[in-house]
């Protein structure tokens, strides 16, 4: 019989790190503190406990740095981060990215602590303001994909402005990745140098929920955005640091396309007013240049009245004639910019496609649109849109084209 291969400690510990490290992704733990030590270096280290179990963390010195929310023992938390493997030591421990309150009071806490940094270098100045475009055509949305911001914005868009583009970076509105994705999303929008307007928001929550957009790197985003950006986080009664570093803030994010998007019923009455403004001015303009004449012929002498009468009449019919090829020239332009997003209109809007004889099928009480048939199964339920109605269905059958 063989003796059997042993393994070193080293050996044992260094394939444990792999086992570990390797099947563990990065994720959020909660608990509280206790032993907290900020040491010399420039490290934090600490323990966070439950009423079952331990776990040593550890924040590195450039994060530590970085850290508006400096925790002490007896707080709540919330910690993300990974399980590290310290091989020399022979133990485990949580090498943490970022450190959060957990509870509502710590939060506020948070809150008011950047608040105070962020305001202090100016980032929340009414100075900083820009201008949001009276006639927005091209609109940035920084939102989930999937939730509830996004259609609230796009349902009053086609009510009020159907001709605007929108254009969507999709980001997370919660949750570990969410600050990152936030902060990533305003920027690529704000460098295309493309868009007139850019909305960032989300629907109501908790406050853990929105705490996304009180992240610095997310407020720094926004406070940075070049191109006009308008906060929408929550409902009426949340106010997010976003929100104060925004060119404007909405209380909601349909509220956010009322503010931005004009009214396409509004702007056909103004563009009514302003003809017949334009019409009367020059009514007005011409009653006035021929009472001049007339009050002027009566000071010349007798011979000349009819040929100075012929000449003035002539500078004001000119007059009539000039003005009235500006009004016919504006008013054309006018109707032309209003036909052009009339037809953009009717290009974009998804009943147009339903009328030519297309049908949106969906999933019985699903949202999703249908886009392939391996999405389908026989005897599913479906409903199928069409021009001016709706049908349920069942499968019956499946054929591959």
């Amino acid at each position: 019989m063989t003796d059997p291969t042993p393994l070193t400690v080293a050996e044992v510990t260094s394939r444990i790190k792999v086992v570990v490290e390797g099947s563990l992704p990065p994720l959020w733990v909660r608990g509280e503190i206790s032993q907290f030590t900020k040491h010399r270096s420039g490290h934090w280290y600490f323990t966070l406990s439950d009423e079952k179990s331990v776990l040593p963390c550890v924040l590195w010195r450039g994060r530590a740095a970085e850290a508006v929310y400096v925790p002490q023992a007896g707080d709540q938390v919330m910690i993300n981060g990974r399980v590290t493997v310290y091989e020399r030591g022979g133990r485990y421990q949580f090498d943490c990215f970022e450190v959060r309150p957990a509870g509502v009071g710590q939060l506020a806490q948070a809150f008011e602590a950047l608040k105070r940094k962020l305001d202090e270098e100016g980032l929340f100045s009414l100075d900083r303001k820009i201008p949001l475009p009276r006639l927005p055509e091209r609109v940035g949305l920084v939102t989930s994909p999937t939730g509830a911001a996004l259609q609230d914005i796009l349902r009053v868009a086609r009510e009020r402005a159907p001709w605007v583009e929108f254009l969507l970076a999709p980001a997370a509105v919660q949750g570990a990745a969410a600050a990152a994705e936030l902060a990533a999303a305003v920027k690529a929008l704000d460098q295309t140098g493309t868009l007139d307007l850019i909305i960032i928001g989300r629907g109501g929550g908790s406050a853990e929920d929105l705490w996304a957009f009180n992240e610095e790197v997310v407020v720094r985003a926004v406070a940075n955005c070049v191109t006009p950006i308008v906060s929408a986080v929550g409902h009426e009664v949340d106010v997010s640091l976003s929100d104060l570093a925004a060119d404007l803030r909405a209380p909601t994010p349909s509220a956010a396309a009322e503010m931005c998007l004009p009214d396409r019923e509004a702007l056909r009455e103004r563009l009514n007013e302003a003809q017949i403004r334009l019409q009367r001015s020059l009514q007005t303009r011409i009653t006035e240049a021929r009472n001049w004449l007339k009050d002027r012929a009566g000071t010349v002498i007798k011979q000349s009245i009819r040929s100075i009468w012929r000449e003035e009449s002539q500078r004001t019919d000119e007059l009539a004639r000039r003005l009235e090829q500006a009004i016919s020239r504006l008013t054309e332009r006018r109707r032309s910019l209003f036909e052009r997003l009339s037809a953009k209109h009717n290009v974009l809007n998804p009943l147009g496609i339903l009328e030519r004889g297309y049908a949106v099928v969906r999933r019985a009480g699903r949202t999703e649109a249908i886009t392939g048939i391996a999405q389908l199964a026989e005897k599913d339920l479906v409903e199928i849109t069409l021009h001016h109605g709706k049908a349920d269905a069942q499968i019956k059958k499946l054929r591959l084209l």
